[in-house]
């Protein structure tokens, strides 16, 4: 019962920022309708966007509430001591202290989230299973800067799992440090997200290499085979050049996105969150009938 009461405490708290997040997509989305990469979203694909984000916001929250609470009791369980990190030290700097200590809040949970995100972005592409689920992400044929949330809540869940299991068996904040910490990098996350989502025909080459752009994240939604399996990070392109799948964007280059001829139209949220489940069991299901006949 304690916990129902506090999911509904979080999912309250939690309203804000959903209320929020669409009006940020507000300067996307004024530029998106005057410097379009290709066609122009329609007013129909923000919605529905903005609908499917907020459900998998609203439907994963108990369950990441269930994994971090796991990570925590499994944390204070374990035989060794974890590490103490306090962004304060950063405060003493003269001068530029305080701007230090918010850089560090934003880069280091957001490199920890980034190598995370990388390999479970590259195996969700891999195992036909969990293509099942993400494959509502690449469906948008008009690419745009409310993609950013359309995730089914078991793929948003599954990105979510090991930093949000992990990082507490490793490193000891305090609630204040890891809440700011959490609040700026998510912000920043979200922001960037939005922008390298967007449909703005924008080349900036010079930053290509340093954060993900709408043109080196247009190339991972790309409908051309040649372009499969590249540009996986979240926000730095240095994993993908580490691990050899960056794929460097040609001026001009604004490829059509979407899932080609293995498309399904996602119309309401029951096909955005129900369907994938079905596709999934059924995919699972002939797994197992071939690995008997084997």
């Amino acid at each position: 019962m304690a916990f129902i009461k506090e999911v509904a405490h979080q999912a309250v708290s939690l309203l804000p920022q959903v209320l929020m997040a669409p009006l940020l997509l507000i300067p996307f989305i004024v530029a998106e309708q005057i410097w379009p990469a290709r066609g122009r979203p329609r007013f129909k694909d923000y919605g529905l966007n903005v609908l499917i984000s907020t459900s998998t916001a609203f439907l994963v929250l108990p369950l990441g509430m269930t994994v971090a609470a796991g990570g925590a009791w499994l944390g204070e369980s374990l035989p060794w001591s974890r590490l103490s990190v306090s962004f304060e030290t950063l405060s003493a700097v003269p001068y530029a202290g305080g701007f230090l200590k918010i850089v560090a809040m934003i880069a280091v949970p957001l490199f920890i989230h980034d190598l995370w995100f990388y390999w479970a972005h590259r195996i969700e592409h891999a195992v036909p299973f969990l293509w099942e689920f993400h494959k509502l992400h690449h469906s948008d044929e008009r690419l745009n800067c409310a993609t950013f949330g359309r995730d089914h809540f078991l793929q948003a869940l599954w990105i979510a799992v090991f930093p949000t299991f992990t990082l507490g068996l490793v490193f000891d904040l305090s609630l204040k440090e890891a809440g700011q910490a959490a609040l700026y990098s998510n912000l920043f996350l979200i922001f960037l997200s939005m922008f390298y989502h967007s449909a703005i025909r924008v080349h900036v080459p010079w930053l290509d290499r340093i954060l993900v752009t709408p043109q080196v994240h247009r190339i991972h939604h790309s409908t051309d085979p040649q372009h499969y399996n590249a540009n996986f990070a979240d926000a730095l392109p240095l994993f993908d050049i580490l691990f050899g799948t960056y794929r460097l964007p040609r001026k001009g280059e604004f490829p059509a996105t979407g899932l080609g001829e293995a498309d399904f139209e996602v119309r309401n949220l029951w096909t955005a969150q129900a369907v994938p489940v079905a596709a999934a069991c059924r995919r699972l299901r002939k797994e197992q009938t071939r690995a008997r006949t084997h």
